[in-house]
């Protein structure tokens, strides 16, 4: 595990393979570098295959004053792109809230970013499902509901698999999930010692992101892949993204939530080893 220190901010990252190519991967909200596990493995012929934190999110080390616009997190994940690779080319992977961060440095780092696949990104926010109803009640200040239901999430594997049902499209499939439950296992012992605190910050200016300026100035080839019942991200944001992007390319994945490296990993897998054929550096 490696560090990069910018503005107070002490992220953390890891190299998984060698090569002259840089994928590197931004994992979501409440997430971790871990939940890659998969993609490294699929990925990991492909180039360097690099895993990079959130601001604010375990082991990552934020300020006690930790504040966050859209911009900032934008500039602190260039600068940590920057550290990372040098002035080599990278392609960026990212869900989520990693997807609006790829989207956000691949607009600061245009010729540098040969590739962008955003996957069930936040292109603007509020959010919907069980996010929308947290942002809500942070905007109203009720922070004990925000506090009780995210804190009770992390008591356990189980716990955190239990909060991750409402991220899901098809709920019983979820329990029976054996790629899910790894994950849990996986991230757990990290998700634990997330700050709730800092998790708060980061979904309250979720709730007012746009990157649609920055995005609709692309250069690059952008794969927006989501799925069809998401219920955080709506996928009219992917649309979006291939609608209003000059080389954007737009894969739905059906019967699918907000998490298909979890709930369809071998689709995801193909259709992002698929595109990264068809667009080679």
């Amino acid at each position: 595990m490696e560090t990069f220190t910018c503005d107070g901010h002490t992220l953390t990252w890891e190299e998984h393979s060698p090569g002259d190519h840089t994928l590197l991967m931004l994992h979501g909200w409440s997430a971790s570098r871990r939940w890659w596990w998969r993609q490294v493995e699929c990925l990991r012929d492909a180039g360097r295959c690099v895993t990079l934190d959130l601001p604010g999110h375990y082991p990552a080390q934020a300020p006690p004053d930790f504040r966050l616009t859209q911009a900032e997190l934008i500039d602190l994940e260039t600068e940590a792109v920057r550290h990372i690779c040098g002035e080599r080319p990278v392609t960026l992977i990212g869900h989520s809230t990693g997807g609006l961060v790829a989207l956000g440095v691949a607009a600061r780092l245009p010729g540098q970013v040969r590739r962008v696949i955003c996957i069930d990104g936040v292109v603007w926010g509020p959010l919907g499902g069980v996010l929308g109803i947290a942002q809500w009640a942070l905007d109203r200040q009720l922070y004990p509901l925000f506090w009780a239901a995210w804190g009770a999430s992390q008591w356990a594997d189980w716990a955190m698999m239990s909060g991750m049902a409402f991220y899901a499209h098809d709920k019983l499939a979820h329990w029976r999930n054996p790629v899910a439950w790894e994950g849990c296992r996986l991230n757990w012992p990290w998700y634990r010692h997330i700050s709730l605190s800092n998790l708060a910050v980061m979904l309250r200016f979720l709730a007012v992101c746009d990157i649609r300026p920055l995005a609709a100035t692309l250069p690059m080839p952008v794969l927006a892949v989501t799925g069809d019942h998401d219920p955080l991200v709506p996928p009219e944001q992917s649309r979006w993204l291939a609608d209003n992007l000059p080389r954007a390319d737009l894969v739905v994945l059906e019967k699918v939530g907000h998490m298909p490296h979890l709930e369809a990993p071998t689709a995801l897998e193909k259709a992002i080893t698929a595109w990264l054929a068809e667009h080679p550096v």
